[in-house]
């Protein structure tokens, strides 16, 4: 096939093109750097091979003529091979390097614009980077290029932010100190107005404004931050008050199986939070004759009781002709119930969106004698099946899927934000999550463990040795309220 130059825009997913989803749902390889925001590698098919080549600091992993090298070889393999860049591949991204080195090769190559951070990272903080009778022209400028950092010799860079115009610097907080004396030797007016906007797109972004002599104060005792993008002139300084969401800046990890781990993070972002996904297990099928024997459990019962959302696409894989199905259906949540009526199933039981209000529920709706068949997961709780032992049923627990441990790709950039960033709060959907967080990242300090049900919050305190907040109601709604107090607090 070929190689895919794909930007992955700045900040959250939600920023994320069409065309980079559809090329990373197709990826045999993605090759990513390090600022990419890691739940994006998620999109990617299970079978795919991830290659970090990014850098952390000054450290880069491997250097630009050994990444050229690699996207040769793979583009000849064959398959799709996305090149996954934070912003536009083709905005200081050298994108133009990559695409020159293939086309030299003679390997094909295609490009997906991104998101870069001047604009992206500008707007998110009330930045605009053009505004009529304000600034009438937009610079580009590199901090770092080919021969290292630009210095205040690069006469012709320096000579782009002398104008009337707005002019953005990448990747320059180390380098201002001695570009702002340069320009200010140049004449432009200490008073010039300067805006920094640290980690742009990211809920976490903030900004700081002052002249051009403060800031290159600031840049000289080295208490300028990086990532940024540093505003020159122009409409440096505007500020047109976006909204905030109420969650902003909040650091939260998302412990729930793909896709539920991804639809939260981003309804979560849209909220002003950070969130990172981690699917820390995957949905396993049965074997054929495991498959067999559940289908005919689950087709005899007298209830039918899925347990997740995940329950009904299993239900459907187990049971071929959902006609087989004689019984009635009960359903945890709304999420279940919104998940049988996809596959064509009314439930006729819909409990609250936890174990405790599933065996309430069943405790009152099933009769003495009743054949009770719960299909789910292997390592469900058992506090809804005692439930309907309890009123004279007779209880069979069928496993229609079952949870495997599985690697998160991009985990390593993930704990380096937590480390560099901070991470305010863990949500755990499952007890069998917690355990495996705890296995596999260990048990965090100093930050606030959530779980979505009771039987959820008992785990986690006996993994972590404290007691965790619980969801008010185990939906959107009850996460929300909860992240707010924490955020508030």
């Amino acid at each position: 096939m070929s190689v895919i130059l794909t930007g992955a825009g700045c900040g959250s997913p939600r920023l994320l093109t069409a065309a980079a989803r559809e090329c990373l749902s197709n990826a045999r390889h993605v090759v990513y750097d390090r600022l990419i925001h890691p739940d994006i590698l998620q999109l990617a098919p299970p079978s795919c091979i991830f290659h970090p080549v990014g850098k952390r600091g000054s450290l880069h992993s491997i250097p630009q003529g050994e990444i050229n090298e690699l996207l040769i070889r793979l583009g000849r393999e064959g398959g799709t091979v996305v090149r996954l860049k934070g912003g536009d591949p083709f905005v200081f991204g050298r994108g133009g390097e990559e695409a020159a080195a293939l086309s030299s090769a003679g390997v094909e190559w295609s490009a997906v614009p991104g998101v870069s951070a001047a604009f992206g990272g500008a707007v998110s903080a009330g930045l605009p980077v053009t505004h009529r009778d304000v600034s009438p022209a937009l610079s580009l400028v590199a901090g770092r290029h080919g021969r290292g950092r630009v210095d205040r010799d690069d006469c012709d860079i320096l000579r782009s932010m002398t104008g009337s115009g707005t002019a953005a610097l990448y990747m320059g907080a180390s380098a201002f100190g001695d570009l702002s004396r340069k320009l200010l030797d140049m004449g432009k007016p200490p008073d010039t107005r300067v805006t920094v906007v640290v980690w742009g797109g990211w809920g976490r972004a903030r900004r700081m404004d002052g002249t051009l002599l403060e800031m290159s104060g600031l840049s000289q005792n080295q208490r300028l931050p990086a990532p940024a993008v540093i505003y020159v002139g122009g409409t440096a300084g505007m500020d047109l008050a976006p909204q905030r969401g109420p969650l902003q800046g909040l650091q939260v990890a998302v412990c729930r199986p793909y896709p539920e781990c991804w639809h939260t993070g981003r309804a979560l972002e849209g909220l002003g939070a950070d969130c990172y996904g981690l699917p820390l297990l995957s949905l396993a099928p049965l074997e054929p004759d495991d498959s067999k024997k559940a289908a005919q459990a689950l087709c005899n019962a007298d209830w039918l009781v899925l347990t997740s959302p995940r329950g009904p696409r299993e239900l459907r894989r187990v049971v071929r002709d959902l006609r087989g199905v004689k019984g009635r259906v009960a359903a945890i949540g709304n999420g279940t119930a919104a998940a049988l009526r996809q596959i064509g199933i009314e439930p006729d039981l819909v409990a609250g969106g936890t174990s405790e209000s599933l065996a309430s529920s069943l405790r009152e709706a099933v009769r003495p004698g009743d054949s009770v068949v719960f299909a789910r997961n292997e390592r469900a709780s058992d506090s809804a099946s005692d439930a309907a032992e309890d009123a004279g049923a007779s209880v069979t627990s069928v496993p229609t899927y079952r949870m495997m441990s599985r690697d998160v790709p991009g985990l390593d950039i993930m704990m380096e934000q937590w480390e560099a960033c901070g991470l305010d709060a863990v949500l755990f959907g499952s007890s069998a999550l917690s355990e495996e967080f705890a296995r596999v990242i260990g048990r965090p300090a100093g930050v606030e463990l959530i779980a979505w049900g009771p039987v959820c919050a008992g785990t986690v305190e006996r993994v972590f040795a404290r007691k965790p907040v619980t969801l008010p109601t185990p939906d959107a709604d009850g996460l929300v309220f909860t992240l707010r107090r924490l955020r508030d607090s």
